[in-house]
């Protein structure tokens, strides 16, 4: 099989992964809002020992980016490329100054434009990630996990705007 053909192919189903990957993170988001009231209530009904409050913020806050995953995808853009949504993946070839001449017709064309389709899904794969390790770190006694949570943060952030991310690195040496 042309490996060509195989991307396209794995890029055409990116969509019902992405289906799928917004459902289990709202239904992540429920869990940990519901999780975080309770908390809340344990620590008012056994005092400050049950639970640190910055665990009951933490999980709240968490489960409440979880529900809104678009606006934080699009918040976590804004704040690093200063542009709200995430761009296309024919993106691509706006950028980097003719370093992409070679792969902007025909089938090399379609194959980077769904390759850069399945960095954008692990870039969503990573943001959630990195959201679930960081509030994995409000969690005492649990292992270190506040640096990974936020590079896999960074990390997605990057992969979902890979168009503007190569963008920016491509001005550096053109």
């Amino acid at each position: 099989m042309d490996p060509a053909a195989f991307i396209a192919n794995l890029a055409g189903a990116v969509p019902a992964f992405e289906s799928l990957l917004r459902a289990v993170v709202y239904v992540l988001g429920v869990a940990l809002v519901i999780r975080s009231l309770h908390l809340a209530v344990r620590r008012t009904e056994f005092g400050a020992q049950a639970t640190s409050s910055a665990r009951v913020v933490v999980t709240f806050v968490t489960g409440a980016l979880l529900l809104a995953f678009p606006s934080t995808v699009s918040m976590l853009g804004l704040t690093l490329f200063g542009t709200a949504g995430t761009p296309g993946p024919e993106a691509i070839f706006a950028y980097g100054s003719g370093m992409l001449d070679t792969l902007s017709t025909g089938p090399s064309r379609q194959a980077t434009g769904a390759f850069m389709l399945i960095i954008q899904l692990v870039g969503f794969i990573a943001i959630a990630r990195g959201l679930l390790f960081l509030n994995m770190a409000a969690s005492p006694g649990g292992p270190p996990s506040f640096g990974p949570g936020l590079t896999f943060l960074i990390a997605g952030a990057l992969a979902v705007n890979f168009p503007t991310f190569f963008g920016m690195i491509a001005s550096l040496f053109v």
